[in-house]
């Protein structure tokens, strides 16, 4: 049964799950792989191969980021994307991905925590936070948005950074689609989980 909850961008449900989400990291680790899997920070992956998402009440600067993101996970992967019809708003602590907008600290562009941790490292819920004034910060602000949002989505499902597409780190050097989308072996990796 559902539970309505309420809660705080970035704050965390379980600290006990980090302990084991790292012991679970280094079981996880592929000794000559040329990275662990998942590897977005605290080693989590989502709880199961549908990702639904909401928008938080203050998430109104570009909410169409959001669609986008789950859109090109939904679309790229063997995962499904899902935008809960009622509520449409953010309710239910199960709901995989929380979209925030917040003024974040100088440099920071967004931000993914795991909110609700299971103590075998698997993350129901994430809180994704953008912050639009460091977005717009440069050229390719549409670009950048986008590919920020898709970039933390990423980090919900177990990656972590890639130089060479969205988990890449800061602005977009250029328009291409290639940032707005992930790379090959992420693919294979999300769709070898999920």
């Amino acid at each position: 049964m559902a539970t309505n909850v309420t809660r705080r961008a970035g704050s965390r449900f379980s600290l006990a799950g980090l302990a084991m989400a790292c012991a679970a990291a280094l079981l996880l680790a592929t000794p000559g792989s040329a990275y662990a899997f998942p590897d977005n920070g605290d080693s989590t992956l989502a709880d199961n191969a549908t990702h639904t998402y909401c928008y938080t009440s203050g998430f109104t600067t570009d909410a169409s980021v959001g669609a986008y993101a789950m859109a090109v996970l939904g679309n790229t992967t063997d995962m499904d994307d899902l935008f809960p019809i009622d509520p449409p708003t953010c309710s239910f602590m199960e709901t995989d991905v929380w979209w925030w907008e917040l003024n974040l600290a100088a440099g920071v562009r967004g931000t993914r925590s795991c909110w609700l941790e299971s103590p075998n490292g698997i993350c129901t819920s994430s809180d994704l936070t953008l912050d639009y004034a460091e977005l717009d910060v440069g050229a390719f602000d549409w670009e950048d948005r986008r590919k920020t949002a898709v970039h933390e989505v990423g980090h919900s499902v177990g990656l972590d950074h890639d130089p060479d597409c969205a988990m890449m780190s800061g602005q977009v050097p250029d328009a291409t689609l290639q940032w707005r989308t992930y790379c090959a072996d992420e693919i294979a990796d999300i769709n070898a989980a999920y």
